[in-house]
């Protein structure tokens, strides 16, 4: 059958009909894109700091490793899957895909017991991890050679043993003792000159130890005792650091915007907590 339409109609036809056509990619593009930069993801993070099996030494900061073996499971078993702060960032900066229910699994200090206890519970399981290591600590134990559960810290071939697990992250030099100064905050009638002098020269040689040691560079700094302020931010910040660490009990939400990064809330780990009881109070279920 012949239409019935001249070769200045039929033209006409297809202009609009290609014009249809991109008005409807542009719309369904912009769509697309609009979800993507309203899309957030909820990242409950948990902290633990030391492991040890003396139930004499278990407290607020020290858990047994059946209760940690536990946690895992019971995580595990509700659907959860590990991220490390290399996976948001790709996620914030790149929109590299997360997990349906992803969690952070942070370790503070970095404790040799760690190495003996938590690593082998995370590699059996397929998990992986945060360890914020005191470069001071790691320094001094690696000059000294020693290891014991209770009290050495990880030594810097440890750290590199462990990266299959561990994502090594910066908690400060030696700024994680109580006194003047709390953690790395300004103290009472110190310059701010004086104060940001420090606290660069303090974390640069954290970041200095582990890449001299071939091991990635920080791109996220933990608080010692969560204490942080606007002006540490700032510094931080300004140094390359892409994500901070804080104490602050409470679920975070990830966006797009590079600043849902800094001063992420996490939940103490203490023993004499059961796994249910404390994982209702961290993953809000």
């Amino acid at each position: 059958m012949k239409l019935g339409f001249g070769r200045t109609a039929a033209q006409a036809l297809c202009t609009v009909l290609a014009l249809g056509v991109l008005l409807g990619l542009y719309r369904q593009e912009t769509a697309v894109q609009a979800f993507g930069a309203a899309q957030t993801v909820r990242l409950p993070i948990l902290m633990y700091h030391s492991i040890l099996k003396d139930s004499a030494r278990q407290g607020d900061y020290v858990l047994s490793p059946d209760a940690l073996a536990a946690d895992l499971d019971a995580l595990l078993a509700r659907g959860y899957e590990t991220v490390t702060v290399s996976d948001l960032i790709a996620y914030v900066q790149e929109g590299a895909p997360l997990p349906a229910k992803p969690v952070m699994i942070t370790f503070d200090d970095g404790y040799y017991n760690n190495y003996v206890y938590a690593y082998p519970l995370l590699r059996q399981r397929g998990m992986r991890a945060v360890v914020s290591i005191i470069g001071s600590q790691t320094a001094l134990y690696t000059e000294e050679g020693t290891e014991n559960a209770y009290w050495s810290h990880l030594r810097l071939d440890r750290l590199r043993e462990m990266q299959d697990v561990f994502e090594v992250q910066n908690h400060s030099w030696n700024l994680h003792e109580y006194g003047e100064r709390r953690g790395c905050l300004r103290m009472r009638g110190e310059t701010e000159t004086s104060y940001e002098k420090l606290l660069r020269a303090d974390t640069a040689q954290t970041q200095q130890l582990l890449a001299e040691a071939g091991i990635p560079a920080p791109q996220c700094y933990t608080y010692p005792f969560g204490a942080c302020s606007a002006e540490s931010e700032r510094i931080l910040q300004d140094m390359g650091f892409v994500c901070t660490l804080g104490c602050e009990e409470r679920i975070n939400t990830l966006t797009r915007d590079p600043d849902c990064l800094y001063g992420m809330g996490r939940f103490n780990r203490p023993a004499g907590e059961t796994t249910a009881h404390y994982l209702e109070r961290a993953l809000g279920e």
